[in-house]
């Protein structure tokens, strides 16, 4: 069940070693600030510097951590506690880990490993930055039945909705700060429901679209989004991406009052938009800025930006930026 954004979810916790003293830094984050793990310096260590970036709902949790070299283990006893057996599926976004986790695994950028926190563990990084969607272990039971046991260092190829939940994980970290709590939740409860669809394909074949419709949504959202310059995508295209049918992606959208394609050209414009309101655009023929934003030849281009806009591309970039319009999915 999802956590509603009216509930007192979405909070923002940032911890760093800054302003602890050197000598008692990696103390402070073993004893106070880390939940699962157990942190030591590596032999022949001294310095330590880390951050910890948290939103926190009720059985989810996205999560960053980035610190020097370090070595960690399951922390003894965690399990003991509501939560200590959480699943997460983890993204090294810089540096590199070995993880001793029903095997030995080596991880770059780029990577992404499940974590199973009932399970031996041992992660030796270097300076790294990584990211996490945290799972209970009650809400992956549900997607996946009681037997867990494969699930420990299992690496998930970082392609189709794996590489949308990639993206959102670091864009959502990055933006935290920028959004409100409500914000927070949904962007957290996207990424949650893609982790367990990704699961649950991964054990079944196939994702259950009508449990995780919303996270699916957002997905094919990100790749259109993404792709929109891209003249030749297709509904399809999108379905593939996000790995449902084509015929689940239109059901998805049209709950919501859109067509799929609607909401590609949609994006174009939007994306045509920004470009003629930005430095980068300036100076670039309009027929380029078509092009750039998927169009395939500017009197529909100038025909559909005038529909939506009210004004021609030219006039808009005198205009300068305009704020953009409300849409349906912003309502």
């Amino acid at each position: 069940m999802l956590v509603q954004a009216s509930q007192p979810y979405g909070r923002l916790v940032d911890l760093t070693t800054d302003g602890v003293p050197a000598g008692e830094r990696i103390d402070y984050w073993r004893d106070v600030v880390l939940r699962r793990t157990r942190p030591e310096l590596p032999q022949g260590g001294q310095a330590f510097r880390a951050h910890l970036r948290r939103v926190v709902l009720e059985e989810v949790e996205l999560i960053e951590h980035a610190s020097d070299a370090v070595v960690s283990g399951r922390s003894p006893g965690r399990t003991r506690f509501d939560g200590g057996d959480d699943i997460a599926l983890e993204l090294i976004r810089s540096g590199t880990s070995l993880l001793t986790h029903n095997g030995r695994h080596r991880l770059g950028a780029g990577d992404l490993c499940l974590v199973d926190y009932a399970r031996p563990l041992q992660i030796e990084r270097t300076r790294h930055r990584a990211s996490g969607i945290v799972l209970s272990r009650r809400r992956v039971r549900e997607v996946l039945g009681d037997d867990l046991s494969a699930l420990a260092g299992r690496r998930i190829p970082a392609r189709g909705l794996a590489a949308v939940l990639r993206a959102q994980m670091s864009s959502a970290l990055d933006e935290a700060p920028h959004m409100t709590e409500s914000e927070r939740v949904i962007a957290t409860n996207a990424a949650a429901e893609m982790a367990l669809a990704i699961l649950q394909a991964g054990r079944f074949g196939a994702a259950d679209a009508e449990r995780f419709g919303e996270g699916l949504y957002r997905a094919a959202c990100a790749v259109i989004e993404r792709r929109c310059a891209d003249p030749g995508l297709r509904p399809e295209h999108v379905a593939s991406a996000v790995g449902c049918s084509r015929a689940t992606l239109y059901r998805l959208f049209a709950r919501r009052g859109e067509g799929v394609a609607g909401v590609v050209w949609q994006a174009r414009l939007e994306r045509a938009r920004r470009l003629l309101g930005s430095a980068e655009g300036i100076g670039v023929p309009i027929g380029e800025v078509a092009t750039r934003s998927g169009f395939v030849d500017v009197p529909t281009f100038n025909h559909m930006f005038r529909r939506r806009y009210g004004m021609t591309p030219s006039d808009a970039r005198q205009a300068g930026a305009m704020a953009p319009p409300p849409t349906a999915r912003d309502a």
